[in-house]
């Protein structure tokens, strides 16, 4: 039984599951361990995907790429109304070296993940780019050293 208004039956459990696991698998393989032909298991991905449960994406490993330095950014405002953070987000959204935007709520309005080639680059990033919004308060950094766990999601029991 095929999920509906937003459930997960077990067989679209199993999917995402295996999916998480090992995202190379291919359609026969997947369809072969969830227990589905081909076509049942293709109707289900698509309606995974149009729903946006799932999404497909191209994951990089930074350092392999030159990309060296990863921090993570948190941001004060000076002011904290809409369009003192839309602009916020308008610009660091147009940055590369912005690799998610967070907005959140506690003692920081905004969490940053940055991905730069070395310590030189992210001082031209703070330095250039984020100079320029004169709503930003305070900016406090911290260096990843390394990433034991990286993890795109999971299903709740």
């Amino acid at each position: 039984m095929e999920a509906v208004g937003g459930t997960l039956d077990r067989i679209d459990r199993k999917i995402i599951s295996y999916l998480l696991q090992d995202a190379a698998l291919t359609n026969a393989e997947l369809a072969e361990r969830v227990g589905l032909t081909a076509a049942p298991l293709s109707r289900r991905l698509a309606r995974l995907y149009a729903s946006g449960i799932i999404k497909q994406k191209v994951v990089i490993d930074p350092p392999s790429v030159g990309l060296g330095l990863q921090a993570y950014v948190e941001i004060t405002l000076d002011r904290t109304t809409p369009q003192v953070g839309e602009r916020f987000i308008e610009h660091v959204g147009k940055l590369d070296e912005v690799v998610e935007i967070h907005a959140v709520a506690g003692d920081f309005d905004f969490l940053l993940k940055i991905s730069v080639k070395d310590m030189a680059d992210y001082k031209r990033l703070i330095w250039q780019e984020f100079d320029r919004l004169a709503e930003i308060k305070t900016i406090r950094s911290t260096m990843v050293f390394d990433s034991p766990k990286v993890s795109h999601g999971y299903l709740p029991k």
